[in-house]
């Protein structure tokens, strides 16, 4: 089978055949990457791939099917325990076994609804530590992701441990999956005698619980109750939320920061994620996705003005398009009820560009309606980028009182990618004077790592930091759906 589908970061192989050595070390790869999103039970062939940095061809040639790799990851924990090898990579529970059968061997040590119940919020973390600990027979502490995705701050345990450490493939506060094996593999440089356990919550590296050593007793119980747990905590105590904080933040970033759904999110046949970059006086941006019997949400908007004003008006939009979301309406309803809504604050200067769409898996069709906001972007299998064309309509909160809106409606195939942006991407400027524009997006897709909706999301967030030197002048907002 030929090598079509190469990863961008696959190294290409010299003419000739591949050899044995090479070989073997991309199966270890593959296996390495398998047992790292071991957490997630809905991870795909193909998101395994991408973690490995290899192509899928070259994960089926060396795994036909999902119960060859499953085989071979058993194979390689058993030949850890034997050789004596730490089994940090152990798949004790893993995506392959039966729904209801997920480490139910013998009684749990931490429960979700018993921490709930018997636990103040704010000591949930030095609860999910202790239990971690006792379990394990070794020193361990809770990381926490802070809120723009660039260090994991130490929540709870020793303080042997760093306060934090750098540079985790962070999507805002949540770690991406797919470089758990890149980000374990400096850890271990940097950390050479401990072991990781990612806190699993919905597809989602929520959290890191760090052992020195090797664990006597597998966590993996243990990190999935405690991400539960964390994540009901959070409703009730500051004390999380503040720790992911590295400085203070002004009441227009955190009225923005609680907009926000997560970050990345499986929904009926594709991936989402999001992201924003938040300037020094916030602009209103935000971004949403819920998945719904009538098919996937998913919304992107800016708001005029900057800083308070900016992210009221924003909270004001996001808040009329869940009320109609939540009454049964469908998008025409809900772009009504949003551009009422920004017209009764009475201030004619108030307006909010959107662009609001729907995903329905079983046609593989998306519907939108842009109303003055820039435009979406098709990727293809590919990697070729297109503008999606479609009517433009004035941005909600202005011209008249009622409106009508035109939906458009494209499907995407499999392989294929949707790419929202805030103008904040598009025209921001660069070292030589220009705007990063849709070249930039190009470019930035070429640097991805992979094309899951995450890696994605990450690599224009990356590109658009890194192509001026001076700070963001405005809010720079993505949204990727990825179709499976």
């Amino acid at each position: 089978m030929a090598e079509s589908a190469r990863s961008p970061g696959e190294p290409a192989a010299p003419a000739g055949a591949v050899t044995r050595a090479d070989a073997l070390a991309r199966r270890e790869r593959i296996l390495g990457a398998a047992a790292a999103l071991a957490g997630d039970r809905r991870v795909s062939m193909i998101e395994i791939a991408a973690a490995a940095g290899v192509g899928r061809s070259t994960l089926y040639r060396h795994f036909p099917t999902r119960e060859a790799l499953e085989r071979a990851l058993e194979e390689r924990e058993r030949e850890q325990r034997e050789g004596g090898a730490p089994a940090r990579d152990a798949v004790a529970a893993l995506p392959f076994q039966a729904p209801g059968q997920l480490g139910r061997t013998r009684p749990l040590l931490l429960e979700v609804t018993r921490v709930l119940d018997e636990v103040p919020p704010h000591l949930v973390p030095d609860q999910l530590v202790a239990e971690a600990r006792r379990a394990a027979g070794v020193a361990v502490a809770l990381y926490v992701v802070d809120i723009d995705g660039s260090h994991l701050l130490r929540l709870a345990g020793s303080e042997e441990f760093p306060d934090r450490l750098d540079a985790p493939p962070g999507l805002g506060p949540e770690i991406v999956p797919e470089g758990l094996p890149a980000f374990y593999a400096r850890l271990q440089e940097r950390l050479p005698g401990c072991t990781p356990v990612p806190l699993w919550l919905r597809g989602r590296v929520t959290a890191l619980l760090l052992c020195v050593g090797t664990p006597a007793g597998p966590l993996e119980d243990i990190a999935k109750q405690g991400a539960a747990a964390l994540e009901l905590a959070n409703d009730y105590t500051d004390f999380i939320e503040a720790a992911r904080r590295r400085k203070p933040t002004t009441p227009a970033a955190e009225i923005q920061q609680n907009l926000f759904p997560p970050r990345i999110a499986r929904i009926a046949g594709a991936q989402l994620a999001g992201a924003l970059l938040p300037s020094y006086e916030v602009g209103g941006d935000w971004f949403d996705f819920v998945e719904n019997r009538d098919g996937a949400w998913l919304a992107i908007a800016d708001a005029a003005e900057t800083g308070p004003t900016a992210a009221g008006l924003g909270a004001a939009a996001l808040g009329a398009l869940r009320a109609a979301r939540r009454s049964g309406g469908d998008l025409q309803d809900a772009l009504i009820v949003m551009h009422e809504t920004v017209r009764r604050l009475g201030n004619p200067d108030f307006f909010v560009t959107a662009l609001v769409a729907r995903w329905r898996a079983p046609t593989a069709t998306l519907t939108w309606v842009n109303c003055g906001h820039p435009p979406a972007y098709r990727v293809d299998a590919a990697g070729e980028l297109k503008e999606l064309e479609g009517p433009r309509h004035p941005p909600l909160g202005l011209g008249e009182a009622e409106r009508a809106f035109q939906l458009t409606a494209q499907q995407l195939g499999p392989g294929e990618r949707l790419i929202l942006v805030t103008d904040g991407i598009t025209q921001r400027h660069t070292e030589d004077g220009g705007r990063f524009g849709v070249d930039g997006l190009r470019r930035a897709l070429e640097q991805a790592e992979n094309p899951t909706a995450a890696a994605t999301a990450m690599a224009i967030q990356a590109a658009v930091t890194d192509c001026w030197s001076e700070p963001l002048e405005d809010d720079a907002t993505i949204v990727v759906l990825a179709v499976e």
